[in-house]
C-alpha cells in the first residue's frame, strides 16, 4: 500500500512537472523560454542581498589544491557556501529570511561579492562531499545550488522574471 502510494506521488510530481514544461510553448521569445526553464526548476526565486561567501572544502575532492599545484591544471571547480539576506520572494514556499547555497565556481573565475544586490534562482540538488569521500561510498546533502551564472540575475529584472513565471501558472509564485 505504502508503495503504490509513494508511486502515486512521484508520477504526480512528474506529471506536473510536464505540465510546467508543455507551458513553455506560452513565452514567445528564446530568451523567455531559457529563463522559464530556469523557473521551472527553481525551488526559489528570490531578490537579496549576499550576505556571506566562504569555501565550502567539504565539497571538493581531496587533495585539489595539490594536484593543481603539482599538474598545472585549473582541476576541479572549488565550492563556495553563500548567505543570502532575502528581501522578496518570486518562486518557492513561505517567506524565508535568508537562503543558505551553494555554488561551484573554477579556479580563477569572478565569484559573487559580498554585499551583492541581486535576484538568486537556487535550485534543489544533490550535493555530494567529496573531502569525505571512501572505498564504501561518498556521503551526500541536498541543499540549495546555483546551477550557473545565469541564476545571479540583476534587481532590475524581477518584473521580467514576475511576468515569465505568471506566463507560466506557476502554482508556487507569490
Amino acid at each position: 500500500m505504502a508503495l503504490a502510494a509513494l508511486a502515486g506521488l512521484l508520477s504526480a510530481c512528474a506529471a506536473a512537472r510536464s505540465v510546467w514544461r508543455d507551458r513553455l510553448t506560452l513565452l514567445h521569445k528564446p530568451a523567455d523560454r531559457v529563463l522559464g526553464e530556469r523557473l521551472i526548476d527553481a525551488q526559489y526565486v528570490v531578490a537579496g542581498k549576499l550576505d556571506k561567501v566562504e569555501r565550502a572544502d567539504l565539497y571538493e575532492p581531496r587533495g585539489g589544491w595539490l594536484m593543481r599545484a603539482l599538474l598545472h591544471e585549473p582541476g576541479a571547480p572549488e565550492a563556495y557556501e553563500a548567505k543570502i539576506a532575502v528581501d522578496s520572494v518570486l518562486v518557492g514556499g513561505g517567506q524565508p529570511k535568508r537562503l543558505y547555497i551553494v555554488f561551484f565556481a573554477p579556479k580563477g573565475n569572478r565569484i559573487p561579492a559580498v554585499g551583492q544586490n541581486a535576484i538568486w534562482i537556487a535550485h534543489r540538488r544533490e550535493l555530494w562531499r567529496l573531502a569525505q569521500a571512501s572505498q564504501y561510498g561518498t556521503p551526500s546533502d541536498v541543499g540549495l545550488a546555483l546551477d550557473s551564472d545565469d541564476d545571479v540575475r540583476p534587481v532590475d529584472e524581477w518584473p521580467m522574471l514576475r511576468a515569465v513565471a505568471q506566463q507560466l501558472q506557476l502554482s508556487h509564485v507569490w
